[in-house]
């Protein structure tokens, strides 16, 4: 058995519409801008989180539960660059569209229809700018809003 390696194997892409988000299509994804030449190391934070809900009752002697709604916390820090600033200039306060990640593939394969990768419809917040490091290329953090149900195992079309 071999572990699976983050370095170089992940590819996202801010999308700007999908039309069935559990299945989309090459098309659709190509329309993106692919964001991981932008994207520090450790700056795709998708972070799951499920609420519980209580199960028991007045009878009970043990507090039982269920899970509840999901949601995420979803926040990319991203390198500023020049002339362009493409990923800066992509994303501005309250830019929808959907968050594409595909992950264990090399990012620079293309999108291959039978892949299975997250789909997140998002909102984008105020863009926060880093403060300037020493020995620090610039930076900024996009806040990402979902806004209606993801498809986390999403197969391409």
């Amino acid at each position: 058995m071999s572990d699976l390696f983050d370095d170089g194997n992940t590819r996202v892409s801010f999308v700007p519409s999908i039309a069935t988000i559990s299945a989309p299509t090459t098309t659709e994804l190509n329309a993106g801008t692919a964001l991981e030449p932008y994207i520090t190391p450790a700056g795709l934070q998708i972070k799951a989180s499920t609420a519980t809900v209580d199960t028991s009752s007045l009878a009970s002697t043990f507090t039982t539960q269920g899970a509840g709604r999901r949601s995420f916390a979803i926040t990319v820090e991203m390198k500023r660059q020049t002339p362009t600033d493409t990923a800066y200039n992509l994303l501005p306060y309250k830019t929808s569209g959907f968050l594409a990640v595909r992950r264990t593939k090399t990012a620079t394969t293309a999108w291959t229809s039978g892949d299975v990768i997250e789909v997140y419809p998002v909102t984008t917040g105020e863009p926060e700018l880093a403060p300037p490091a020493a020995n620090e290329v610039a930076k900024f953090t996009s806040s990402m809003m979902v806004t209606s149900d993801p498809s986390t195992r999403a197969v391409i079309a």
